[in-house]
């Protein structure tokens, strides 16, 4: 059986037809799951960025906690306060004495290197001579 033109026309036309519902499905479909992906990864970076903030609530809620604690038998806030408070001083305070040390002006680049350059100087004309 030989088809006419118009019956070719009119499955070409339905083809067609079939092949725009089809890809207005896909991207329905992709849209759909990209809104989705995009609500998880959001829900997930609020996750993440509550995480950090809950832990420091929970230290800090944790140090007073134990100021509270020590206070009753020193029978004030003040020196439990220092109790707690010692550590993170002597752990500041070493922080803040190595950081002057690095950040002196003996150890910037520019004069390490300059010293390195008198010192190869010294050493070249000692062997030259």
């Amino acid at each position: 059986m030989r088809q006419t033109p118009d019956g070719t026309l009119a499955l070409l036309i339905a083809a067609l037809r079939e092949g725009t519902a089809h890809v207005e499905a896909l991207l329905t479909l992709a849209r759909t799951e990209i809104d989705g992906n995009i609500r998880a990864i959001v829900s997930l970076v609020a996750i993440i960025g509550t995480i950090p903030v809950l832990l420091i609530v929970t230290f800090f809620l944790g140090l007073d906690a134990v100021v509270k604690l020590l206070a009753v038998p020193f029978g004030a806030e003040a020196p439990a306060a220092l109790l707690v408070a010692a550590p993170f001083l002597a752990v500041a305070l070493g922080l803040g004495w190595m950081g002057v040390r690095r950040m002196a002006l003996s150890n910037l680049e520019p004069w390490r290197t300059w010293r390195q350059v008198k010192r190869d100087v010294r050493e070249v004309t000692r062997i030259s001579t």
